[in-house]
């Protein structure tokens, strides 16, 4: 996995190298208690301990991701309306909803449909 620290979400990486989730929840444009689903921890806890250990493989995943989509997309407000736009291939959800449910599986569902996405050829 690359993480770009220059690219849109390189703020939110800390001088430590980890993700502050407080920062990451403000730069995409959710709530803390959204992405305390995601990473399987209480508000409280994310509020207390924004940048812990234990929630680093999946923030850095997202934040992987959120960066390579804006890179293609031209930007990063074109990859949050992206993120938040409803799917047909996801039943009428975005990848966003998935992301933030709070299920493994709808998390891994999201990466595999932002992989997809990034991976099809425009022609």
């Amino acid at each position: 996995m690359t993480i770009t620290l220059t690219a849109p979400l390189g703020n939110v990486i800390t001088d430590e190298g980890r993700v502050d989730v407080k920062s990451l929840a403000r730069s995409i444009d959710v709530t803390v208690p959204s992405i305390a689903r995601t990473l399987h921890k209480s508000a409280r806890y994310l509020h207390d301990h924004p940048t812990a250990r234990s929630i680093q493989p999946r923030a850095l995943q997202l934040v992987d991701r959120v960066n390579t989509l804006a890179g293609e997309l031209g930007g990063l407000k074109f990859a949050l309306a992206w993120l938040k736009t409803p799917m047909t291939e996801l039943g009428g959800r975005s990848t966003m909803d998935l992301i933030v449910s709070g299920e493994d599986r709808d998390f891994e569902a999201a990466l595999g449909f932002i992989d997809s996405f990034l991976m099809a050829d425009p022609d």
